[in-house]
Formats: structure tokens, sequence, C-alpha cells
């Protein structure tokens, strides 16, 4: 049976921490998969996912309530398609308070779409704090926290609910892998050029660890869906 549409948030409070990186994976996951997903990109001051998508992404902003009520409408109205939403840290704000304000999660659901959130927890306790107070806030299907290792994360060990971890990048493979013209979905089906010898092995992993978690959502946000209308799960034959 197809997985019915996602909204896939992806956020944090803090800035150059991996989101737009887990939002190419996401994304480039998502392709692989079938899934055919649009991106919006609400990054500020300089947008950077639409430039690894420029034909699937959309700029997007919230500077007035005539502009939210526009984005939401846009994100909803593709019923069936997932989409994938880069939220720059100094958007954050603006964000919660207009999908709040709107009742995204519940509006989203009305329309066929899970809401699935990804916040990357920087080292900072408020980074954690922030976590937390948009989870309650937006009430998604699946709320995900992720941990940049290199970055440095608040998040406690042994969270319950599924995670996402950020493995450690070379500086080096960082910056190769940041150019525009490089394609994480290349390497996810097996090509490598481009890649130093000595840096295959760890992109491999890097996005082989991503790909495992994310595939982990989907009976995650089943089960939650189930809880939400009072269904058992179905039991394991």
């Amino acid at each position: 049976m197809a997985q019915p549409a996602t909204l896939f948030i992806i956020c944090s409070d803090m800035t150059r921490n991996g989101k737009t990186l887990l939002a190419r994976v996401l994304a480039d996951h998502l392709l692989i998969e079938g899934r055919d997903p649009f991106c919006f990109d609400l990054g500020s001051p300089q947008p950077a996912l639409r430039g690894f998508f420029p034909g699937r992404t959309a700029l997007a902003g919230l500077k007035d309530a005539q502009a939210e009520a526009s984005f939401f409408e846009r994100i909803l109205s593709s019923a069936g398609r997932d989409q994938v939403i880069d939220i720059g840290a100094s958007r954050l704000a603006a964000f919660r308070a207009a999908a709040k304000s709107h009742g995204l999660a519940a509006a989203a659901r009305g329309r066929g779409f899970r809401l699935c959130i990804l916040f990357i927890v920087d080292r900072d306790e408020t980074s954690l704090k922030a976590a937390i107070e948009l989870e309650e806030d937006l009430e998604p299907d699946l709320f995900v926290p992720v941990i940049n290792r290199f970055a440095g994360s608040a998040l406690p060990e042994g969270v319950p609910g599924p995670a996402l971890a950020m493995e450690r990048l070379d500086p080096e493979l960082a910056a190769i892998i940041a150019s525009r013209r490089f394609s994480l979905r290349a390497v996810m089906l097996g090509e490598e050029a481009g890649i130093p010898p000595r840096h295959q092995a760890s992109l491999k992993n890097f996005l082989l660890a991503l790909r495992t978690g994310i595939r982990d959502f989907a009976p995650a946000l089943s089960l939650q869906q189930l809880r939400a209308i009072g269904q058992p799960p179905a039991k394991d034959l």
C-alpha cells in the first residue's frame, strides 16, 4: 500500500548546523524511492536548498498574513505529493507562530498529509528548549530530534522515539559536497566520481546511516496515526 504524502519540516533555532544538507539527503532519498517531492526554501538571508534542486524548489516568505495564508495553501494543495521545507534559523519563530495560528497539523491531516518535523538540536540548552516548545505548539504526527556530531548537541542520550544522527564529515569532504554541482543522489546510486578515494567510504556510511533512519519514519508515522484515531497497532504475524 502506498504511503500517504508527508510534509517534512527541517529546522533549527541555530545556524550552520546542517539543515540544508539534511534537506538535500531527504529530498534525494525520496526521489530514489519514487516519491517525487517538491521543496520550499525559507532560507535567510541567502536561500540554499533551491541551488541544489532548482527545478523543484520554490522560495517562500512569511512577511504578512496574506503571505502566510498563500504559503500554507500552496504546500497543502498538492495532494499526494511529499513536501520538503527547509526553514532558516532566522525564520523559525515566524514559521512557528504562523503554523500554530493556521493550525498546520490539523489542516495537513484534513488534506491527507502527515506532518513530520526534523529539528537539529544544537549544543546550547536553549536549542533543546526550542525543540520542545516547537513540538508542543505544532503537535506533528512525528517529531524527530537530530544530532549533528560535528556541531554538537544538547539532546540527551536515550531519548524515546526515532532520532537521527549526522556523523562527522572531514572538512575537505564537506567542502566537496557543498558544491551545487555535487549530486548526493548519484552517490546513493553507487557513483563515486569526484570523491577522493580516501573519503568514499565515509560519505557512503554517512548517507547510509541517514537513509536508514529516514526509512524508520514510515512505520513510526503510521503508529502515531493509529494512536491518534484510537486504533490499536496491528500485531506482527
